[in-house]
């Protein structure tokens, strides 16, 4: 099959590394291996619109590069005194609209040299609200931004979030089938977009590069830690690990706690949430490590290292953080209702707490930390087995199957 996936996120630029980014980069992979043809459309915003096409790794790329319509047409309605007419709600809006009407245009374009079978879109930003109609495609749901806003967000204001989320229900609705890899992201949206999501979760795939432990030897070799890693915001629960951080630390004088990942732009009573934590922390903060954005070759001696991961998400779709931390066999303590109780058995291969609970965060890592040599080895074990049923040859299948069934269909 000739597949073009269209998302807003890919590892080819330096800015993106979360989830999005590394399953279509990881989806792209697989499918080139079982010789399909693959094209990723990466749409991203720019000062001035240009597109270029180049080789990542033997993943065809195109990027899109475009300039903010909806700050234009204000500027130009302004030159005239019409600028009120033109209010945020519908300058976001405008963008987001010809962000898919472009992405869509090199499509189309592609389309018509040579024939594409199907659209893979992700959900975020809207792409497939001009779609082609005349090539068959899907939508991955990948998390809920409404959700996302609500529970910490990533520094947008509530009202572009709230333009955003509805225009990716708009085009949701034009997709012709929606997966998606959680059962709970997937029940709160059915009922705004009128259609029922089939449940597909991610897979777990390998890297093909070999692993670096530079980053590891360097700063962690030797040292006994708690890992977290990801988007450091309130999103994804490091208010929660503030609040229990000075009593861990105190407790376990030989203990670090480290953080890999992007600081996001956000607030907490006051101060920027890692400034809250080092202050929470004190006098301990030298037992706190925090290392940037890392590729998964370098991340992975960190993740093995570990004596576990806290992953204290508000809300998550179906985590990849959590996917990678249990098949290296980490014990994950995870929270309810965001995909981690997909994954995790509580009690038997990780641990699930209630969201923005300290408490039970910190009686959790107290009894991993207080397990001996064989019953954590059990759960680690466990943990292992569960991402085996997440093998490309299992998920991915249920993929294709659904790619050929909306062509069958279209």
């Amino acid at each position: 099959m000739n597949i073009a996936i269209a998302t807003t996120e890919f590892v080819s630029e330096k800015i993106f590394d979360g989830g999005l980014a590394n399953y279509t980069y990881k989806l792209a992979k697989w499918l080139l291996s079982q010789k399909h043809e693959v094209t990723v459309y990466v749409s991203l915003k720019a000062e001035q619109d240009a597109v270029e096409r180049f080789l990542y790794e033997d993943i065809r790329v195109v990027r899109i590069c475009i300039q903010d319509r909806g700050w234009i047409v204000k500027y130009w309605f302004g030159r005239f005194g019409l600028g009120f007419l033109i209010n945020p709600r519908l300058q976001y809006l405008l963008q987001l609209r010809h962000v898919s009407k472009v992405t869509n245009r090199y499509i189309s374009e592609a389309n018509r040299q040579s024939r594409i079978d199907i659209v893979h879109y992700s959900h975020l930003g809207g792409l497939s609200f001009y779609r082609e109609k005349k090539i068959p495609c899907v939508v991955r749901l990948s998390g809920s931004t409404e959700l996302c806003q609500k529970m910490g967000g990533y520094g947008a204001s509530d009202l572009r979030m709230k333009i955003q989320a509805q225009f990716e229900y708009d085009a949701m609705e034009k997709a012709d089938a929606v997966f998606g890899p959680s059962k709970m992201i997937a029940a709160m949206t059915e009922p705004k977009i009128g259609k029922q999501i089939r449940i597909i979760e991610t897979p777990y795939i390998r890297p093909s590069q070999p692993e670096d432990s530079s980053v590891y030897n360097e700063l962690l070799l030797g040292k006994k830690y708690i890992l977290f890693f990801g988007s450091i915001g309130l999103i994804k629960g490091v208010g929660t690990i503030a609040e229990m951080i000075h009593d861990l630390l105190e407790k376990h004088p030989d203990l670090y706690y480290v953080f890999v990942g992007k600081q996001l732009n956000n607030t907490l009573n006051g101060k920027d949430v890692w400034d809250y934590l080092l202050e929470k922390a004190s006098p301990y903060q030298k037992r706190i490590i925090y290392i940037p954005s890392q590729r998964q070759n370098t991340l992975f001696p960190i993740i093995r290292n570990a004596a576990l991961v806290t992953l204290p998400s508000r809300t998550d779709n179906f985590p990849n953080t959590c996917i990678e931390s249990m098949a290296h066999s980490k014990i994950v303590i995870g929270t309810k209702g965001n995909g981690f109780d997909q994954l995790i058995d509580d009690g038997k291969n990780g641990f699930v707490i209630e969201v923005d609970d300290h408490k039970a965060l910190y009686n959790s890592i107290s009894k991993v930390l207080s397990m001996d040599a064989i019953e954590k080895q059990t759960m680690e074990q466990k943990a292992f087995e569960r991402t085996q049923k997440l093998s490309p040859d299992i998920v991915l299948e249920e993929l294709m199957n659904l790619y050929q069934e909306t062509i069958r269909k279209h």
